[in-house]
């Protein structure tokens, strides 16, 4: 049996604060229209490159997720308390705090679960001797 990497707790809270420091980033640089389109590419490419040198299972990403998720928003809260954020309703107003909670704990999970139906079926495949294509439509395989 072939043995999965497992993923330190370190690892997993430099990812979490990679990731709020690019959003954070690019809620700086980029303006509100192109913002949602660029955040998701940047969590989506954290993603991967956090899973490239871990298991790609489904409990490892519900584990990143979750993870990832109360790490940004304790980090969020302490920003609240800040000066640029003094004010409650100016934070809950602005929907690029709404919109990167989501995409946190989405995209880990989905990207596990792609991955892990991926592997199943080249497993799945290497197993399967080959048969024509006309015997399967008719169903005498």
């Amino acid at each position: 049996m072939k043995e999965t990497k497992k993923t330190s707790n370190i690892r997993i809270l430099w990812y979490s604060i990679l990731v709020w420091v690019f959003s954070y980033i690019v809620a700086l640089i980029v303006t509100i229209p192109w913002f949602y389109l660029v955040l998701p590419f940047i969590v989506f490419s954290t993603t991967i490159y956090f899973f490239k040198k871990t298991e790609k299972s489904l409990g490892a990403g519900l584990k990143a997720s979750i993870f990832w998720f109360f790490t940004i928003v304790s980090i969020n809260l302490l920003e609240i308390f800040g000066p640029y954020y003094a004010d409650f309703r100016l934070y809950f107003s602005d929907l690029r705090n709404w919109f990167l909670y989501p995409l946190i704990l989405l995209i880990p999970v989905i990207y596990t679960i792609v991955s892990e139906n991926r592997r199943f079926l080249k497993r799945k495949r290497a197993k399967k001797t080959y048969m024509p294509h006309i015997l399967v439509r008719l169903g005498l395989h």
